[in-house]
């Protein structure tokens, strides 16, 4: 069956105007649990405190995600069939790999737990939960496998889609599908410089927040620029008329990461939702329920969302005596987080003196050096400041625009390279790469300092600054130019 067969509703959507879906397949996938759970999950967990208006959810978002990768996908597979021929769909329909792609999109969020990230670090990398979830990702495709694989299968079939539900699989799974054309159409989903997924949050956060000077891009020049490569045609490259968006792109999401997603006292706020996320596991056993999905017991996790924290934490800040309370009431209601930043932020870049690509890499990547810069410029401070450890904490983030899957594919000699071509003459001619640092990539890692608020002083501010900025310099003459190997940190948890 072809696409313009099934019939379409629509829903509004202040990023797209309005925003399709078919009622055949899509509709019913909508109407499961797995998927009306994202509905109550916030996009930006606590973000909201900072920015009111920062209250949208995992739903909106993944709706947006489904509508851009099929615009995509189609744009992308088109290309690839007028440029290379029909044969390089390997046998799939057109109208079935859209679909596929689509529906990709719609699912690729389903395995975030309540507060996404923060869920992530409090509850799946402090040690006791399976390997096979040890991820939203992982979690996602298992409560896919386990929740919507079968209708999906029955629904393809149905609707003359006799492999959709195995494509969805391909696109969103742990490892690469084996098709060269599942492999570029997973590139419009995630793992690629400007995804669907990305293209979408960037945007529809910054509308949100209130921030659209650092969201705002132009996504329509950067797919329509964009192209299978000749060479090989499950990697993109895009045209050089479109280099002036993506290095607006970079930047755009760049500042997304600095100014929004780890906003300082954001960040702040996520260190108490830490703690009262750890309590919360003590006494439901969080961690339990997480590694029940494997089995295919998926309820009890997709009953946990935003809005059951919520209430729990409302009913425990108005209780005496509880620690989750006293943390609850901290984060919802008198808005004043326990950690005070101090000094400025100093950014680590290439350009920075001492520094290099190769050890800025190594700052964002390496949980060792990372560790060493945390723990050795907190002892330091504590030193200093005449304060105990406990009340010191210093934070390290990488606001690095590239995806993890490119960062853990350098080896050697650090190049960050994008492919680029010019089209003429019914022809995609490929152009030497552009080196992404040269170009003003801003590849860059922030420094904070914070004490706990009771011990902050104004005096501490300039010293501050001044002894992280030392310190820093001390890490960049012990780090050396030796060729790195991302590869090796691709199955660690990068956590701030």
């Amino acid at each position: 069956m072809s696409l313009s067969n099934l019939a379409w509703k629509e829903i509004s959507d202040p990023i797209y105007g309005h925003v399709y879906y078919n009622k055949e397949v899509e509709e019913r996938l909508l109407s499961t649990l797995v998927l009306q759970r994202l509905r109550y999950i916030m996009q930006l967990q606590t973000a909201h405190l900072v920015y009111p208006g920062a209250v949208h959810t995992r739903f909106q978002h993944s709706l947006g995600v489904m509508h851009l990768a099929g615009a995509m996908a189609e744009d992308m597979l088109r290309k690839l069939v007028r440029f290379t021929g029909a044969e390089s769909l390997e046998g799939f329909s057109l109208d079935e790999l859209v679909e596929a792609a689509r529906i990709a999109g719609l699912i690729h969020d389903i395995g975030h737990g309540p507060f996404g990230h923060t869920f992530e670090e409090a509850i799946l990398w402090r040690g006791g939960v399976r390997g096979e979830v040890v991820n939203h990702e992982r979690i996602g495709l298992l409560l896919y496998k386990h929740g919507l694989k079968d209708l999906l299968s029955e629904l393809g079939s149905k609707h003359g889609f006799s492999s959709l539900a195995d494509v969805v699989e391909g696109l969103i799974g742990v490892e690469e599908p084996r098709a060269s054309v599942l492999r570029l159409v997973r590139k419009i989903i995630k793992d690629s410089y400007y995804p669907a997924d990305v293209l979408d949050f960037l945007r529809r956060d910054s509308y949100y927040a209130g921030t659209s000077e650092y969201g705002s891009i132009n996504y329509e020049k950067l797919y329509r620029n964009s192209y299978p490569n000749p060479e090989d045609p499950s990697e993109i490259v895009l045209d050089r008329s479109g280099l002036g968006e993506f290095k607006a792109y970079m930047l755009a999401k760049a500042s997304m990461y600095h100014h929004v997603y780890y906003h300082s006292v954001a960040r702040a706020f996520d260190r108490i939702l830490y703690e009262i996320l750890v309590l919360v596991d003590e006494e439901y056993d969080l961690r339990g329920v997480v590694n029940s999905i494997p089995e295919g017991d998926i309820e009890g996790f997709l009953l946990l969302t935003d809005a059951w924290f919520y209430d729990l934490m409302l009913r425990e800040s108005v209780k005496t005596g509880s620690r989750i309370g006293g943390l609850s009431r901290m984060l919802l209601i008198e808005r004043k987080p326990s950690w005070k930043r101090v000094g400025r932020e100093v950014a680590v870049t290439p350009f920075r003196k001492g520094w290099s690509i190769v050890k800025v890499l190594r700052l964002a990547y390496d949980g060792e050096v990372r560790e060493k810069v945390r723990g050795g410029l907190a002892e330091r401070l504590s030193e200093v400041f005449k304060l105990p450890g406990e009340d010191v904490w210093v934070d390290v983030v990488d606001i690095t625009p590239l995806p993890r899957s490119i960062i853990y594919s350098i080896r050697g000699e650090p190049k960050i390279t994008l492919g680029v071509c010019k089209t003429t003459g019914g022809r995609v001619v490929l152009d030497t790469p552009v080196d992404l640092v040269a170009e003003g990539l801003p590849l860059t890692v922030l420094v904070r300092v914070y004490v706990k608020r009771e011990e902050y002083n104004v005096d501490l501010e300039s010293k501050s600054t001044a002894l992280v900025e030392e310190f820093l310099e001390g890490v960049a003459r012990e780090l050396g130019e030796t060729p790195v190997d991302l590869s090796i940190y691709s199955h660690m948890k990068i956590t701030s």
